[in-house]
């Protein structure tokens, strides 16, 4: 099934705080530079973007690595379980339901079946890993 762009951009963000809470990750400093810098370094290598031509699109035309992976954010109605909040200093993953646990595999695998079926749980798990690789150093 194709996505819309809409679609595209809201799968691309949560997926990515998904794979972030998969490599134990529920906040990061909010340093744009560092965050753009290596959202869109991740993205370049990461095998799964061609299913997000739309993405692929945004950044090429301008679009920020920071928008691109926070799209989500607690205003859009999307389908996904997790979302984006500016917290002071810090860019924090969010719920939309209160009995979600990071911790449980099911919840987990609930949680990328509603971002869709075009990436696997360890797709979006190894894009967060470059990401965190990239933010580090």
């Amino acid at each position: 099934m194709t996505l819309t762009p809409a679609r595209q951009r809201n799968a691309v963000s949560g997926g990515m705080a998904l794979g972030l809470i998969l490599n134990k990750r529920a906040s990061l400093p909010h340093n744009k530079v560092a965050l753009d810098l290596s959202f869109e370094g991740a993205w370049e290598s990461w095998p799964y973007r061609s299913k997000f031509p739309q993405v692929a699109r945004d950044l090429a035309n301008g679009t920020d690595g920071i928008v691109a992976m926070t799209r989500a954010d607690e205003d859009k109605h999307t389908a996904g379980v997790l979302y984006w909040k500016v917290d002071g200093p810090a860019l924090r993953i969010a719920t939309r339901d209160p009995d979600w646990a990071p911790d449980n595999p099911e919840d987990l695998a609930y949680a990328a079946k509603r971002i869709g079926d075009e990436v696997p749980l360890e797709g979006w798990r190894k894009l967060a890993k470059e990401f965190i690789d990239r933010f580090e150093r």
